[in-house]
């Protein structure tokens, strides 16, 4: 009986010495375990504008038709399609059927008296030729026939349609900032609203005088910027140190503590723009070190290894 009872008891230490065994070399395997690499920024104070960006195109709103004064035939063709030409450069030369007659006849001494036979026409402004529909000799052309079209390619002009939402922001003057496919940009100015809504789409024609000489061709889908607030001494952060959810309702950052220790701090979002965005909260100030990679997923508490 004894026996017994010896035998238990010590199969019962037994076990309980592997337990505890177990135990701590869990432990020190969690100890040793590998931080997470991470890279950090710091929050500062600045100013930032509220920003509203919609989608816009070029335009070129002055074009001249060239017509022809007379009915007849087209004798001369001095342009292609595509050439810059300026006001009074000759484009055209148009003969009468009367004068093409004589000319086929080989009365020459009657043909020399009709020297009102050939109409020049000439470009009534500067500008590139567009639309070149008198592009070969010989060609009848009535009296009015548009023999092309002189579009003012250095007058460029943006036209934005605006949402009604936006309609107490949109003023006459007001700078716009038009960002080109090539991430440049260029300045310009509001300079007509049309007093018309569109009834689908509800919005309004808006243009925009471009200040900048640079040459931009026609139909070109731009995106213009125009400011609607202003922050002044605003809490900014690197828009990849802000965290949120799928649906963009929740919004946190990952601070660090004593050098290694990352805190989950939930904050509201204020302006932003394509780098900067404002943050809000009672629990982080200027010069705080927040995680800027290597944050996505992380649990709260989190200890961290900061890499440069």
């Amino acid at each position: 009986m004894k026996s017994a009872v010896h035998f238990i008891l010590i199969t019962f230490l037994l076990r309980f010495f592997v337990s505890c065994k177990s135990k701590t070399i869990d432990t020190t395997i969690n100890t040793d375990a590998p931080k997470v690499a991470v890279k950090t920024t710091t929050v500062t104070y600045g100013e930032i504008d509220d920003i509203v960006s919609l989608n816009g195109k070029t335009v070129f709103l002055k074009k001249d038709a060239v017509i022809s004064s007379i009915t007849g035939y087209v004798k001369k063709v001095n342009v292609q399609y595509g050439d810059e030409v300026h006001k009074n450069d000759l484009l055209f030369e148009i003969q009468t059927k009367e004068n093409r007659a004589l000319e086929n006849s080989g009365l020459v001494q009657e043909l020399a008296s009709l020297k009102s036979g050939i109409v020049s026409i000439l470009a009534p402004s500067d500008g590139i030729i567009s639309d070149l529909n008198a592009n070969s000799t010989g060609m009848f052309v009535a009296e009015g026939a548009q023999l092309c079209t002189i579009v003012a390619n250095k007058e460029i002009t943006v036209l934005v349609n605006v949402p009604y939402q936006y309609n107490k922001w949109i003023k006459i003057n007001k700078a716009c900032k038009i960002i080109l496919p090539d991430s440049t940009f260029l300045d310009g100015n509001i300079v007509k609203i049309m007093p018309l809504i569109n009834a689908v789409t509800q919005t309004q024609d808006v243009l925009i005088k471009v200040r900048d000489n640079r040459q931009v061709p026609e139909n070109l889908n731009v995106i213009v910027q125009f400011v609607r607030s202003n922050h002044s001494n605003a809490m900014l952060i690197p828009k990849e140190a802000l965290l949120t959810n799928e649906a963009q309702q929740a919004f946190w950052v990952m601070k660090i503590l004593h050098d290694s220790l990352a805190i989950n701090v939930p904050v509201k979002k204020g302006f932003e723009n394509n780098r900067m965005v404002e943050i809000f909260s009672p629990d982080i100030s200027v010069n705080d070190t927040l995680i800027s990679e290597g944050a996505y997923g992380l649990p709260d508490s989190t200890i961290v290894k900061v890499v440069k």
